[in-house]
C-alpha cells in the first residue's frame, strides 16, 4: 500500500479502497500468514530491528512480536490507526515505500506483504528497502503470484482489478527473480506456498460493496476457469487457489 509510485488516479483508488476497508481489514485478513513460517524463512532473532513497508493494519509485522524494534510504514493513514489500535506495541507511521524517511543502512530484516501487486513500478520499492537495509541484513518480499502462463495472467489481473481498483499487477514468479537481480539482490531462499480459501472469505459483505460482489461472481461464473486460481462453486459460495511467493535477500 505504498502510493506515490502510482499516477494520481491510482493514488486515489488507493486511498479511498483502503481507507473504506480499514476498520475491518485486520479482521478480515487475520491468520492470513499464519501456516507459511515466515518468522523462520526470514531467519529473524528477537535481537533484530524489523520494518515493514505497506504494513497496512500490523498483522504481519506483529508476527515479530519481541522484536528490538518494528516499525511499519504504510500511506493510507487509516490503515495506520488500525494498526496502532490493534497493535500499540508497534511503531506505525506515514512514509512513501520510495523514498522512506530513515538513514541507510539502519534495520536488519526489511519486509513487505502482499503489498508489491499494488505497485506499478516494484523497482523503485526493492531498491528503497535494499537501500535501508544493513550490510549484514535481509530483505523479505512475499506476494501474490500469478500464472506462468500468459493468458491466465491476464486473466487473473482482470478479476484482481474488478475486485480492488487499486489493484496494479500480479506477476510471475520469475518476475520477481528478474526484480531482485536488477535491484542488485541475492536471492537466498525461495518458498513457494498455495492454499484455498473461499470468495466469501476474500470479498465480505459490508466491506466490499454488494454490486461489485455481484460482478465478481459474475466474473468468475463466466470465465473464472481461464484464470488458473482452479476456482470451483461451493454451495452458494465459491473456493479458490491462492499462490504465493516468499523471497529472502540480501545484498549484493
Amino acid at each position: 500500500m505504498v502510493e506515490s509510485d502510482l499516477d494520481s488516479a491510482n493514488r486515489a483508488q488507493l486511498r479511498t479502497e483502503f481507507t473504506r476497508a480499514a476498520p475491518g481489514f485486520s479482521e478480515r485478513t487475520k491468520g492470513r500468514f499464519d501456516d507459511m513460517n515466515v518468522v523462520s524463512f526470514s531467519r529473524w532473532q528477537p535481537s533484530e530491528t524489523v520494518i515493514e513497508v505497506g504494513a497496512g493494519t500490523g498483522n504481519f509485522l506483529s508476527l515479530f512480536k519481541g522484536g528490538s524494534l518494528l516499525l511499519g510504514i504504510d500511506a493510507v493513514p487509516g490503515m495506520l490507526a488500525q494498526a496502532r489500535t490493534h497493535y500499540p506495541d508497534l511503531l506505525a507511521a506515514g512514509g512513501d515505500g520510495r523514498c522512506l524517511p530513515l538513514p541507510s543502512d539502519s534495520f536488519d530484516l526489511v519486509v513487505c506483504a502482499q503489498m508489491l501487486h499494488h505497485v506499478h513500478k516494484p523497482l523503485e520499492i526493492l531498491q528503497e528497502m535494499k537501500r535501508v537495509v544493513r550490510p549484514s541484513g535481509r530483505l523479505l518480499v512475499i506476494d501474490q503470484v500469478a500464472p506462468d502462463k500468459f493468458e491466465e495472467a491476464i486473466a487473473m489481473n482482470e478479476l484482481d482489478l474488478l475486485r480492488d481498483p487499486s489493484h496494479a499487477s500480479s506477476r510471475p514468479a520469475s518476475a520477481f527473480c528478474v526484480l531482485f537481480n536488477l535491484a542488485g539482490l541475492s536471492i537466498a531462499d525461495e518458498r513457494r506456498w498455495e492454499g484455498s480459501q473461499r470468495l466469501s472469505q476474500w470479498m465480505w459483505r459490508g466491506e466490499f460493496p454488494e454490486e461489485r460482489i455481484r460482478r465478481v461472481r459474475e466474473f468468475i461464473a463466466e470465465r473464472g476457469g481461464a484464470t488458473g486460481m482452479d476456482w470451483r462453486a461451493l454451495g452458494d459460495d465459491y473456493i479458490y487457489t491462492r499462490r504465493r511467493i516468499m523471497l529472502l535477500a540480501t545484498k549484493d
